[in-house]
Order: C-alpha cells, then sequence, then structure tokens
C-alpha cells in the first residue's frame, strides 16, 4: 500500500478511496483467480494490491488471474563466443527478458526472480589453428525407413516403389583421441554434412509361378487312380513379397470301371532286392563274349590304314594309363531284382495273365554295389599351438587328423570328420611367457607454430621470429614389450644347461643380474599391438621475446674513494645506479649498463648525513627572534647504509642551522619546501645545475611585530650537481662460446650445474671497456676499477647427443610360396625410427631410414580339377536273370555305366586325389543310367552345342539332333511332337533402364562456396540463397519392368 501510495502522487483523494475500496476490490479479484494458482503463489496478495491501485486510477484494465500468469521469461538465442585466449575460456551472453504469455513484454518485477535463466555462459572461442584438431565424424548410413504419407489414403497398388529416408550419425571429435566436443567448433571450418537423405525402398515382389502344366495321364486304367500336374518358378519372392505356392497337385481320377473278372486280380509289386554281384561263372560267359566282340573288331580293324591303327593304339594306351584303378574307390556294377506277381482276391497267387495290363513293371535293374566311407585311424595330436605362457590367453589348440581310405559309393551317409581340435594347455616348468607388443614413440619434435597459422601469418612468420601457441609432434611404433626379459631368461636357461653338461664338481650357481641395456627396440608390425593409440601431437607454447626495462637513474651519490679498503692515494667518484625491472629473454647480458660514474676531489668513504633538526632555540634565552638549530645526524658509507658514528671522525660534522623562532606579534611562514630537482645532470661552461625551494606566509605581523619578508625572499636557490659533464661507465661486451677448461676436468667428472646433470664445464670470456658518455671508448683508468664486471666465467657445456635409431625392422614378407594367376615380383621392405635427434655437436643421423628389396619370384599356384574319362561300356543286368522277360534274346535295355575320375592341375599335369578333394568342388558322378537300343528304338546323335548369341535382347539361341540307322524310317521316329530335333532357348537379356521414382528434393545449395546474387553476397559457411540443386531418386528395372539392383544401370538409382 505504501508503494502504491507514493505511486498516486499528490491525488489524496483518490488515495482515500483506495482505503475504502481496498477490502471489496480484493474480494472480487480473488473470485476470479483458480484455486490452484493462489495455492504455487506466494506474493498474489502484493500483485493484487497493484491491481486494485491500477484499476482505480485507470492506468491498465489487466485481471488477477492475467497478473499472475505473466511470468514468463522468454530468451534470446546465444551470441557469438568472444574472449581473450582460444579454448574454454570464452564468454557469451544472450538477451532475457519478462513477457506475458500473450507475447508482450512487461517489467520484470511480474516474473519469478529464481526462475530468472542465465544470461551468460561460459564457451569454447574457436581459432583458426583449431582447424588441425577437429574434425567431424561421418557414420555410415542407416537401414532405409519409409516416411509417413501426409495423406491418409495409401496408393492400392505398388508402381516404383516407396519414398523411404536414411539417416547417419555426425559428431565433432577431436583428431587425437576420439572425444566428442561441441558441433560449434567443426561448423566454424566446415558446415555440419547433411545427416538424412532420400532414399527408394522397392516394391514387394511376390513369388510368381507358371501356369500348370497339363495333367498326367491316370496311374490306373480302370476304377481309381491318382494323377498330377506340375508347374515352376518364375521369380522368386523379393523384398519381403510372398512366399512360392505349391509346385504339384494331384486329384483323383477316375478311369472306366474294372470288369467284374479283372476285379478278381490285383497286381502286386515286392521291393528290390539288396544289389548283388554276378555270379563269376556269368561273368566269365560275359568275358568270352565281350572276347568275341572284340574279335570282330579287330577283324574290322585290319581293313583300316595302319597309320589311323597306330594312332588308335596310342589313345588307347593312354585311356588305359589313366582309368588306372584308385585306391580311393572300388566301382563294382551288379543288379537288383524284385517279385512282381498276380494275386486273387482269395490271396493265392495266380498267373501273370490274369492281371491284365499295358505294361508290367520291370522286375530287374542294375545298380551300384554299395560301399561306405573308409578312414584310417586319428593321427597322433600335434604340439601345442601355445608354446609360452600368457594369462590373457592361456590355452591354446592342438590338433589330429585322419585320411580318407574309401569314398562312399551309392550310399547317401557322408564321411566322417577329418580333423579335430582341441584346446591345451603347455606342460612343463621351463615355459617361458609370450611375447607383448607395445607402442612406442620419438621425442617431441621443436614447438613449432607455423602449421597453425593461414597463408598470410606465415608469409609475416618469415620475417619475424614466431612466437605464442604452437604444435608439436612425434612418431609412434610398435616394438615388443618384453624383449629383454625374454633374452635374460634365455641366457639364464643356456647358462643352466652348460653347467648340468659340465662334469665339475657342484657348486652354488653364480647370481646373475638382470641388465638391461639402453638400446632401441627393433619396430615390428603395427597390427601387433593392440593397446590405446598413444597421442601424436599436444598443444606447445613458443614464449614471445621480452625487452629489458630497468629504472630511472638514482641522484649521485656522495664522492667516495674507488677503493674504501685502500684509500690512500686513490682518486674519488660520484657515483649513480639504476636497477632491472623487467628481466629481459636470453637474461641480464641483453640489458643496458646500470652504473655510471664521475670523477671527484676530496672523496671520502664515510660521511654524516642529516636526517633532522631540532626545535629552534632563540640566542641569549629569549623568547622568540633569532636562534640556532642543532641538526641530527648519522654516520653512512659510501652506499648511503648507516654505520658506526666512529667511522665519520675525520668527516666535517655539520653545524648549527641559523633559524627564527616567531614571537607573538611576528610574521608566521611556513617551513621550506623541499629542494626540486637538478636542472642539469652537470654542470659546466654552458649550463650550471640549479634546484629551488619556497615557502609562504601564513600569517601577517601585528602591531609592534617583524614584517613579512618582500616576496624574493620567499624563494631559495643553490647550486646542484656542480661536478664536470664527464661520465665513465663500464661497458659489456655479449658472451663467447662456452670452451672446455683443461684444469677442471676432475670437476667434470660428476658435475652438475643448477641441479643439471652436465657432461663437463667449461670458461666463457667478454670483452668489457671503458667508455665516456656521447665520446667513445677510453682508457680503463677513467672507470671505477673495483666496479669492473667479470671478464671470465664458468658455463655449462651440454652434453653431445648422438642420433639414435632403432635397430631395422625385419623385412616385410614376401607373397606366399605360390600366387594365383600371372606372376608379379613384388618388393620387401624395412624400416627404422629416429627416435633421438642429435645435438651439441653429436653423431649425425643415417641417410637411409628404408630399405627395399625385390622378392624372389614365386611359382604360379596350381589349381586343381576333376577330369572325366569317356564312359564305359553300359553294364546290362546278367542275361540268366532277364532271359524270361521279353525281347531277352536282344542285347537292349536299361543298364549302369561307369567312367574313371582323376586329378589334373590346370596345366594338365596328374596330381594326387586327396588334392581335388580338396580344392575341385564336388565329385562328379561316378555313374549313369543308360540305355542299349533294341531294334525297334528311336535312336538320335547326341545334342549339338547351343548357337551363340548376338547380345540382344529377345534373342534366340537353337541346338540340333539327327536320327541314325533303321529309326530314320520309321513313323514314330519322325514325329517331332514326341522325338524333337531341334531345341530353341532365349538369350540371357542384359539390358536395364534407369527410371525416376518419387517427388523432386528441395533446393539443396553447395557447401563451401560464396556467391553473389541480387547484389547480396552471402558470408560464412552457411547460405540460405544462391542457386542450388534438386536431386529425384532412380529406380533400375530390366525389359520386363522387373525391379533390379541399381548397379545395373549405366546411373546410380539415388
Amino acid at each position: 500500500m505504501g508503494r502504491l501510495a507514493r505511486e498516486a502522487g499528490s491525488d489524496l483523494l483518490g488515495l482515500l478511496r483506495l482505503k475504502l475500496d481496498f477490502p471489496l476490490c480484493l474480494l472480487m479479484l480473488i473470485s476470479t483467480i483458480p484455486t490452484q494458482t493462489l495455492s504455487e503463489s506466494r506474493s498474489i496478495y502484493l500483485d493484487l494490491e497493484e491491481i486494485c491501485f491500477l484499476k482505480k486510477f485507470g492506468r491498465h484494465r489487466v485481471s488477477a488471474h492475467q497478473k499472475i500468469v505473466a511470468q514468463v521469461t522468454p530468451r534470446g538465442p546465444w551470441g557469438r563466443c568472444m574472449g581473450d585466449e582460444c579454448g574454454p575460456g570464452g564468454i557469451q551472453t544472450r538477451a532475457v527478458w519478462c513477457a506475458h504469455v500473450e507475447g508482450w513484454t512487461t517489467l520484470p518485477t511480474n516474473c519469478k526472480q529464481p526462475e530468472r535463466p542465465d544470461n551468460q555462459q561460459s564457451c569454447f572461442r574457436v581459432c583458426d589453428w583449431h582447424k588441425e584438431l577437429y574434425d567431424w565424424q561421418i557414420g555410415t548410413w542407416d537401414q532405409c525407413r519409409p516416411v509417413l504419407s501426409r495423406s491418409h489414403e495409401k496408393p492400392q497398388e505398388c508402381l516404383r516403389g516407396e519414398d523411404g529416408i536414411q539417416t547417419r550419425d555426425i559428431t565433432c571429435i577431436q583428431k587425437s583421441n576420439g572425444v566428442p566436443a561441441e558441433d560449434v567448433i567443426c561448423e566454424y571450418f566446415e558446415p555440419k554434412p547433411r545427416q538424412e537423405q532420400a532414399c527408394l525402398i522397392p516394391c514387394r515382389q511376390d513369388c510368381i509361378v507358371a501356369e500348370f502344366a497339363p495333367w498326367t495321364e491316370c496311374s490306373k486304367t480302370c476304377g481309381s487312380g491318382l494323377q498330377h500336374r506340375t508347374r515352376h518358378v518364375v521369380a522368386p519372392p523379393q523384398f519381403g513379397g510372398s512366399a512360392c505356392p505349391n509346385l504339384t497337385e494331384f486329384q483323383v481320377c477316375q478311369s472306366s470301371p474294372c470288369a467284374a473278372e479283372e476285379s478278381l486280380y490285383s497286381l502286386s509289386v515286392g521291393p528290390w532286392s539288396v544289389c548283388s554281384v554276378p555270379h563269376s561263372r556269368q561273368i566269365r560267359q560275359a568275358r568270352k563274349r565281350g572276347k568275341s566282340k572284340d574279335r570282330e573288331k579287330d577283324r574290322e580293324k585290319a581293313v583300316r590304314d595302319p597309320e589311323a591303327r597306330e594312332l588308335i593304339k596310342k589313345k588307347r594306351n593312354r585311356n588305359r594309363q589313366n582309368r588306372q584303378d584308385n585306391k580311393y574307390w572300388d566301382i563294382q556294377i551288379g543288379y537288383q531284382t524284385r517279385q512282381v506277381t498276380c494275386t486273387h482276391r482269395n490271396g493265392k497267387t495266380a498267373a501273370l495273365s490274369f492281371c491284365k495290363q499295358d505294361k508290367l513293371p520291370i522286375t530287374f535293374q542294375s545298380c551300384v554295389i554299395t560301399k561306405e566311407c573308409q578312414v584310417s585311424e586319428w593321427s597322433e595330436w600335434t604340439p601345442c599351438s601355445k608354446t609360452c605362457f600368457d594369462m590373457t590367453t592361456p590355452k591354446g589348440n592342438r590338433t589330429r587328423s585322419r585320411t580318407i581310405k574309401q569314398l562312399p559309393i551309392g550310399s547317401e551317409s557322408e564321411c566322417p570328420q577329418l580333423e579335430e581340435t582341441e584346446q591345451c594347455i603347455t606342460q612343463g616348468d621351463g615355459v617361458a611367457p609370450c611375447i607383448t607388443y607395445g607402442w612406442r614413440t620419438t621425442e617431441w619434435t621443436e614447438c613449432r607454430v607455423d602449421p597453425l597459422l593461414n597463408q598470410q601469418d606465415k608469409r609475416r612468420g618469415n620475417q619475424t621470429a614466431l612466437c605464442g601457441g604452437g604444435i608439436q609432434t612425434r612418431e609412434m611404433y610398435c616394438v615388443q614389450a618384453n624383449e629383454n626379459l625374454l633374452s635374460y631368461l634365455n641366457t639364464l636357461k643356456e647358462k643352466e644347461e652348460s653347467q648340468s653338461q659340465s662334469k665339475s664338481k657342484a657348486s652354488a650357481a653364480p647370481l646373475l643380474s638382470i641388465t638391461f641395456e639402453i638400446t632401441a627396440s627393433r619396430p615390428v608390425d603395427r597390427r601387433l599391438c593392440t593397446g590405446p593409440l598413444p597421442s601424436t601431437s599436444q598443444l606447445c607454447h613458443i614464449p614471445c621475446p621480452t625487452e629489458c626495462e630497468t629504472s630511472a637513474w638514482s641522484a649521485w651519490g656522495p664522492c667516495t674513494y674507488e677503493n674504501c679498503d685502500d684509500p690512500q692515494a686513490k682518486k674519488g667518484f660520484k657515483l649513480r645506479k639504476r636497477r632491472i625491472t623487467n628481466e629481459p629473454t636470453g637474461g641480464t647480458g641483453n640489458c643496458p649498463h646500470l652504473l655510471e660514474a664521475i670523477p671527484c676531489e676530496e672523496p671520502s668513504c664515510y660521511d654524516w648525513r642529516i636526517v633532522g633538526l631540532e626545535e629552534c632555540v632563540p640566542d641569549n634565552e629569549k623568547p622568540c627572534g633569532p636562534g640556532t638549530q642543532v641538526p641530527i645526524v648519522i654516520c653512512v658509507n659510501s652506499d648511503g647504509e648507516e654505520v658506526d658514528r666512529q667511522l665519520c671522525r675525520d668527516a666535517i660534522y655539520p653545524i648549527p642551522v641559523v633559524c627564527e623562532a616567531p614571537c607573538p606579534k611576528d610574521c608566521v611562514l611556513s617551513m621550506w619546501s623541499v629542494w626540486s630537482s637538478c636542472s642539469h645532470t652537470c654542470s659546466g661552461k654552458t649550463t650550471e645545475g640549479k634546484q629551488m625551494r619556497a615557502r609562504s606566509i601564513l600569517a601577517y605581523a601585528g602591531e609592534g611585530g617583524v614584517q613579512c619578508p618582500n616576496s624574493s625572499a620567499l624563494q631559495e636557490t643553490r647550486s646542484c650537481n656542480e661536478h664536470s659533464c664527464t661520465v665513465y661507465h663500464w661497458q659489456t661486451g655479449p658472451w663467447g662460446q662456452c670452451i672446455e677448461d683443461a684444469s677442471v676436468s676432475a670437476f667434470n667428472s660428476s658435475a652438475s650445474w643448477n641441479g643439471e646433470a652436465t657432461c663437463s664445464v667449461g670458461m666463457q670470456t667478454r670483452k668489457v671497456i671503458c667508455v665516456r658518455v656521447n665520446v667513445g671508448q677510453v682508457g680503463p683508468k677513467k672507470c671505477p676499477e673495483n666496479l669492473r664486471p667479470e671478464t671470465v666465467r664458468p658455463c655449462l657445456l651440454p652434453c653431445r647427443r648422438d642420433c639414435i635409431v632403432t635397430p631395422f625392422s625385419d623385412w616385410t614378407l614376401c607373397p606366399s610360396s605360390c600366387q594365383e594367376g600371372d606372376v608379379i615380383v613384388k618388393k620387401q621392405s624395412r624400416h627404422r625410427v629416429i627416435i633421438q635427434l642429435p645435438a651439441n655437436g653429436g653423431r649425425e643421423c643415417p641417410d637411409t631410414l628404408f630399405e627395399e628389396k625385390e622378392c624372389e619370384a614365386s611359382p604360379i599356384c596350381y589349381s586343381y580339377r576333376w577330369k572325366t574319362h569317356k564312359w564305359r561300356r553300359c553294364q546290362l543286368v546278367p542275361w540268366y536273370v532277364r532271359q524270361d522277360s521279353p525281347g531277352a534274346h536282344e542285347t537292349c535295355g536299361p543298364g549302369l555305366q561307369a567312367r574313371a575320375i582323376t586329378c589334373r592341375r590346370q596345366d594338365g599335369g596328374q596330381a594326387d586325389i586327396s588334392e581335388c578333394l580338396k580344392y575341385a568342388g564336388p565329385l562328379p558322378s561316378l555313374t549313369q543310367t543308360c540305355q542299349i537300343p533294341c531294334q525297334d528304338d528311336c535312336q538320335f546323335t547326341n545334342w549339338s552345342k547351343f548357337s551363340s548369341c548376338n547380345g540382344d535382347c529377345g534373342g534366340v539361341r537353337t541346338r540340333k539332333r539327327t536320327l541314325i540307322g533303321k529309326s530314320k524310317k520309321k513313323d514314330k521316329c519322325r514325329n517331332s511332337q514326341l522325338y524333337p530335333l531341334i531345341e530353341n532357348q532365349f538369350c540371357p537379356c542384359d539390358k536395364y533402364s534407369a527410371q525416376p521414382v518419387g517427388n523432386w528434393s528441395d533446393c539443396i545449395l553447395p557447401e563451401g562456396k560464396v556467391e553473389v546474387l541480387l547484389g547480396m553476397k552471402v558470408q560464412g559457411d552457411i547460405k540460405e540463397c544462391g542457386q542450388g540443386y534438386r536431386y529425384q531418386a532412380m529406380a533400375c528395372y530390366d525389359q520386363n519392368s522387373r525391379l533390379v539392383e541399381t548397379s545395373r544401370c549405366n546411373s546410380h538409382g539415388i
């Protein structure tokens, strides 16, 4: 109320009305405020008080709820990071104000002060040289994800694909250790790369199958049977499409009803018997028949040309060598039979003639004698792969193997595992620790500023010395970490073995100490070191040079002897001094002289100094008037230091000073002021030093008193610096080079200088001359001899540092013992690392740090292949088994034939079969079904190779065969529907087309380029206008409009 009353000013009537209406105003306002707001605010009463006041005087029309909810504190964006130094010491600010929830600004007092946001915070000030330390780390694009459409209606069919988006992680990191940093640091040099991009999700492609083929014939000629039809896959499912349906369908078929008599009998087919080998007698008979055929062939050969007969003989011998029996398989072709019987309904067997069928099932067939895989016994376990002790991985592996003695023939079971591995631990007390590897680093290079400067600063750096913040680097390399320990253990082991073999008496083993020679370790392959990488760069600082700063000259001192210890027949000097206020870079030797001297007469080493005056004592014991003052003195030496008063016994004691004791009615004057500084530093013919002091009138004289002096008597002048202007000082030259002093060689053996170990102590000299100011060099006798600076001093000779390099690393490995394809001669190399640069005249580093030489030409790796030989004669079921079957008088029908398989190198040379089992892929088939045509069968030549394609889509290639023998005249053989002579096949199509998909992207401006558009220059790395580009996704389709990989098109799909 008091605050509001003061704002009301002189309107007393309004104030009285406010006091009367105030309770009613409060009650009306409180009723408009929500209960939750009242419980949360503690300052509502003062706010309501102000509202009632404002409403009374008509300043604002505001409700109580509006007043209380006006506590919104908006804040502006953070400003630029400012600061004197680069790095995290910067400061940035922002604007903070109080605003109503409706947006208009109000008084700061309307917002809660404890909730006021900070308007200042610390920040990282980025400088140009930070570009070498920070960079963007760009992750890989993640999976393409669909973008939700803005419209709720989705297309019923996917035509080109679905629009998607993919993102990636982008982080600003420190290059040295990968630690994340603020994005503003990297954005200072390069805009943040794009974090998302458009992509295309291909349409789901369901499985496409062909139409069903026609139904097969019914399995039964009468009654209910089964028939099936098949279809094949045209296009497999892709991109999450539906799986393929069943490719085979069965249905029940109804033929003509079976006759009543036929239904009395049914055909029963038994299982196949075990594959049997023909009897030896039948084999011999078969061989006889074969020999008779051979005789017929020999008769035919006798008619042929002798040269052709010789060529056939050589080829037959070569094939016989290739078809030698193999130890891995022995193929035997046998036969198997089954029972086919006709059974009456009552279960009795009847003759086959009662079961009327067009074609009876066969009762015999050729087969392969089944042989299971046979393997050898397990070999012995190999030595454990871990021959050393390692806490991290204490176990190794060992293996054993076995070989195949007989490959499986006609069996579905495969050979068992041929190699077995198990973990093992090396046993024994003398197991040495495993080799460990670690990172080593070279010395830091000298601190350099120029890598962190831009081009303009570099040009300036060529003229002036660079200083300030810089960077220094070092090299890292991988070495064997416990090389010295392993060497010691090997030496100890060899020593123990030699002692055990010696025939001398047993004695205590000498104590061996581990002595590690300070040598550089040999670098090894960097991939052997798995620990964290040491840093290879760090910030440094080069102090900038500072100039020497001195104080002002002191006043000239008294005339003293040159040497007070020997004052006889010595001249005197007056001295003045100054001191160093700021040490320069490089020591005090770069400062000017600090002492100057002037020759003087009547020198004295000690003198009285007046430090004060006693009270003025009037003469003749009068109460006032003229009198004297006794001076208060001390004895001082030439340096102004107080000493024993006895030393000043030869000096002239100061006499009392005349003074004036004022009488009551006399003129009252102030004390004399301090003497002013001397007008000249010396006196000559044209110059004379003067100094002045003054006093003033404090009170004028009364009646009968001594009158005040005139104005001239209020000032006094005296001479000063009456010495001549001949000033001398010692001038020193720079210290010379430090030269070893042989006289202190014993001291040099174990010396330390200022706490630092030294290799030797030498001597330095410099030139010292006497100089007359404004004249030049004069004789040394003109300057004080006892103040002459030293001309010789001891100095530190730094230790000579030789260049230290590591031994050469091992030669890099040459290619393996053989190479695939053409032999390319490669090189192997080795290197060494400089770990200490030479200094102070030490041995220089070698010129060769890298060596290489060519590897020996390695042979070409052999690749292996299976060579299949001609199929052997088709072997039928023995005649005595099939003699009762129709057509048994002919040697024809189905059978089996085998062939020989050998292992060959690509150059045609023979190889062991085990090589092909490892490298040549699956074993080709050893047997196949064959058919010896009968007289009524159609006989054809083999299919020719397909003709070549011309490369165009839609092309066709063909292959042919022809009828041979009597088949040419048979009508059924010439039926092209049953026995086609030409087959056509479409050529593979390799033509693809790229088509745009989806909408155009937003306009994207190119990065890192400044353009001028419409008279406005775009500055900085972030642009909001200018010429840019729009992008659109592309998809790749084949000639059937099927979506395929984008790499098949000439242009990219995205």
